[in-house]
């Protein structure tokens, strides 16, 4: 994975094609001791797609409670204008 200026990142799949994906939003955990980013592929926005991140790693989520707890970050962005704003800035 590697970030790009843009609000957007290139992350290669497991055949190696490589693939540019939008950034929703990154937020930390501090008892967790994590980074979050939430993204998508332009062409099917619809689709989020949710990670844990260590410099240029992506680290899948595979802790129930943890994706419990991203989820309901997501939901509070997608439904509270004044977050989903603060994050476009």
């Amino acid at each position: 994975m590697e970030f790009t200026k843009d609000n957007q990142m290139l992350i290669t799949d497991d055949q190696g094609v490589e693939h540019m994906m939008e950034i929703l939003f990154t937020y930390e955990n501090e008892a967790r001791e994590a980074s979050y980013v939430l993204y998508y592929d332009a062409a099917n926005p619809e689709e989020i797609f949710v990670a844990r991140y260590l410099d240029d790693q992506l680290i899948e989520i595979t802790d129930d409670e943890e994706y419990d707890e991203v989820e309901e970050v997501l939901n509070a962005y997608l439904e509270d204008p004044e977050i989903n704003a603060e994050t476009k800035k």
